[in-house]
């Protein structure tokens, strides 16, 4: 293929389809997420004067709509005509902007954050920090003057349990799972699968109490949060007990592994499953948070056919409307953010 016909083949696209897989296998921590966040509540403001707020929407506006347009969400539109918006919109775009690196899965994630970079001027030395904090294997790289991503080498994740509280690499442990395999390892495999476990458990449970002790201990904390099914369940917590008894599975046992190699590749396989659903249903649960209700006057619009959604059957959707904007009194605004500043 010729290098202008391969230009023309990428145009537009962030990644290949093998760095999406491989990044579908990596966790982007809550912390993480939380730190993005306040990358893009610092980007958005604009200081103290009388259109500041307006300013502000205007901004956060733009962060929604291109973090919508990725995860194939409709988009927001405002309308400017008289510089004034409803409280239900203010509410609205600040609980969106909470949002916008909260409901994405890591591929989208990292689409959204390239762009944010090109459209709204986010640092990528900032964002490359926060993901190298908080032990994320893939980075945002500049090359010929495009942002692409770049995925970290991950040979050195541990081949004994981790240490209380240390962070590991669930794409790292997955290829150790997959080496493993291909060396006919399979109590390594075992070890790996309950790390995988654990670590998801700890980024589900979100509690600084249980992140320096073993999975084991605070089992039962998970799956009460946890949405994934009773069954599930019981399968990863069984591997996790497991590791802690089977030969050479993180113990330096001299005796033989009982585990064989049909169960090492359900391991592998749960795994890599359970990653990826618990990162779903929290998409889910994120979709499911409640929302303002609108004014009667406004009424969303399917993107796709041009009509009501009323019209269309397709709004079903609170949090992903696009609406025409009712208009207010410029001093009726004004005096509610004044009001609102004396109740403080």
């Amino acid at each position: 293929m010729k290098k202008t016909d391969r230009a023309a083949k990428d145009a537009g696209a962030i990644m290949d389809r093998r760095t999406r897989g491989r990044l579908a296998l990596e966790i982007v921590p809550t912390k993480a997420r939380l730190r993005l966040t306040r990358l893009l509540r610092a980007s958005v403001k604009a200081g103290d004067g009388e259109n500041a707020h307006q300013i502000e929407v205007i901004r956060i506006n733009q962060i929604v709509n291109l973090a919508n347009t990725v995860q194939g969400r409709p988009i927001y539109r405002l309308e400017l005509s008289d510089w004034d918006y409803e409280p239900a919109d203010y509410a609205w775009h600040f609980a969106e902007l909470e949002l916008a690196m909260r409901r994405p899965d890591t591929a989208e994630l990292f689409e959204i954050l390239v762009d944010l970079v090109e459209q709204v001027g986010l640092s990528v030395a900032d964002i490359n920090g926060i993901l190298e904090a908080e032990g994320v294997g893939a980075r945002l790289t500049r090359d010929d003057d495009r942002l692409s991503i770049h995925l970290v080498e991950l040979n050195d994740a541990p081949e004994t349990e981790p240490a209380p509280g240390e962070h590991v690499n669930v794409r790292g442990l997955i290829e150790r799972m997959d080496r493993a395999l291909q060396d006919g390892d399979w109590s390594l495999v075992l070890h790996a699968g309950a790390s995988v476990f654990e670590s998801v458990a700890k980024d589900v449970v979100q509690n600084p109490a249980v992140q320096h002790r073993s999975l084991g201990s605070w089992f039962s904390a998970y799956r009460k949060v946890s949405k994934l099914s009773a069954p599930l369940l019981d399968a990863a917590e069984a591997i996790f007990q497991r590791r802690n008894v089977e030969p050479l599975a993180g113990h330096g046992s001299i005796e033989l592994t009982g585990v064989t190699e049909a169960e090492a590749i359900q391991i592998r396989e749960l795994s890599i499953a359970i990653v990826r659903m618990e990162r779903l249903l929290a998409r889910v649960e994120s979709a499911e948070l409640p929302t303002t209700k609108r004014s009667k006057r406004t009424q969303p619009i399917d993107r796709r056919k041009g009509v009501p959604a009323a019209v269309s059957g397709t709004g079903k959707s609170k949090q992903a409307e696009v609406v025409s904007k009712p208009k207010l009194k410029h001093k009726s605004k004004l005096k509610l953010h004044k009001s609102k500043s004396k109740k403080a």
